[in-house]
């Protein structure tokens, strides 16, 4: 499996969290593709230092690009069957790496929810509803089955994620909920397991303005209904 970590200005947490994923995947294949978007603190340093160690790959980019095509760069630079994208910040919990893992082979797509039993949203208000309200939104236009679709904890296959054949980009963090989209046109089976998300302690957010990432959000979902 190889697990994609869009950065920026994630000086606090990056190390912790190639530390964590190492420990809990032992001896097992995967390699960590770290996509950093010009970050101003550290984080580059950290990113060539275990870079060293063939389970860490950097890809360095220049300017603040955005989680989007982040993610979509990351791909290119994986060589594992599985793709794994999951947020830098431990806001998805590294544990639940292999839980995720052990029904890639049974789904085409399986994804962390916010929304079922046993799970929840651990950040400030405006912030734990807006996310709801949007995710409510999202899904009356686009009419997908799945409960969180800007949960942004996935596992897919490679060759699954390249049919999905991406064409927008965009800064702003509208991947998850097209994501879900492309996948459900395909036809993709989609299982969601349960996770507790937890707002960010350290680093920088690549969407930490509400208001705009709502907006741009709920227009993309438009143009993916409407003008598709």
């Amino acid at each position: 499996v190889s697990i994609i970590l869009p950065t920026y200005n994630e000086e606090g947490n990056i190390e912790r969290l190639i530390n964590k994923i190492s420990k809990i995947l032992g001896n097992q294949k995967y390699e960590i593709v770290i996509v950093d978007d010009d970050s101003r603190d550290k984080t580059s340093e950290i990113i060539n230092k275990h870079s060293k160690s063939s389970k860490v790959v950097g890809v360095h980019r220049y300017g603040k690009r955005g989680i989007f095509s982040a993610i979509l760069d990351g791909v290119k630079a994986c060589s594992g069957e599985f793709i794994m994208i999951m947020d830098s910040d431990f806001s998805h919990p590294p544990e639940l790496i292999p839980y995720l893992i052990s029904y890639s082979n049974e789904y085409d797509v399986v994804s962390g929810s916010r929304f079922l039993r046993r799970s929840g949203i651990e950040a400030p208000f405006l912030r734990k509803y807006g996310t709801i309200m949007l995710n409510i939104f999202c899904k009356i236009i686009l009419g997908l089955k799945p409960k969180d679709l800007t949960g942004g904890f996935h596992i897919i296959k490679k060759d699954k994620f390249n049919q999905l054949n991406f064409k927008y980009k965009t800064i702003w963090g509208e991947f998850d909920m097209e994501f879900f989209w492309r996948a459900s046109q395909k036809k993709f089976t989609i299982k969601e397991v349960p996770f507790i998300y937890k707002f960010r302690e350290e680093g920088t957010s690549k969407s930490e303005n509400l208001l705009k990432y709502g907006y741009i959000y709920a227009k993309r979902a438009l143009q993916l209904r409407f003008f598709r």
